[in-house]
């Protein structure tokens, strides 16, 4: 066994809660290893000084104050969340209110600017317009022959 293994085990062995095997194993890692057998005495002497203490009586009325002071505590702490509780519902609902306002009010203003950039649509050409060679362009400025016949310094003919 590993000597972080033995220490985790050295409470239980003071306090005999080991199961037998692993007492076993605990006390043939404690014959080789120093360290352990060191830190095992030091706990079992801790151990026997809290065994021989003496054992003193609390004084008449001791567990009676300590009750009520605990019960003061919890009014005390009980009446702050309730108070906390009551008040802060309404603001968090304001809040949430509020929030929902921001964002509907951003939604529209940045739809606006969305459709309002958008080139309105040209007029209907009739069929004849449509298939007119004067529409036509056989480079477009941005497709790809258009930039090569700009860098080329070439212009369109017609």
């Amino acid at each position: 066994m590993k000597c972080s293994q033995i220490r985790k085990m050295i409470s239980p062995y003071v306090d005999e809660e080991l199961s037998r095997d692993d007492k076993r194993a605990f006390t043939a890692h404690i014959r080789e290893c120093a360290i352990c057998k060191k830190e095992l005495a030091d706990i079992q002497s801790v151990h026997e000084l809290f065994a021989s203490a003496e054992n003193y009586s609390a004084p008449s009325g001791f567990a009676t104050r300590v009750m009520l002071n605990l019960e003061e505590t919890e009014k005390t702490a009980y009446s702050r969340l309730w108070r906390f509780l009551t008040v802060r519902p309404f603001f968090l609902r304001t809040v949430e209110v509020a929030f929902a306002l921001i964002v509907v009010m951003i939604g529209a203003i940045s739809g606006n600017l969305l459709v309002g950039d958008r080139v309105p649509p040209q007029r209907s050409l009739t069929v004849q317009q449509s298939f007119s060679l004067d529409l036509f362009q056989a480079t477009p400025p941005d497709s790809i022959g258009g930039v090569y016949v700009k860098l080329m310094g070439a212009t369109d003919e017609k």
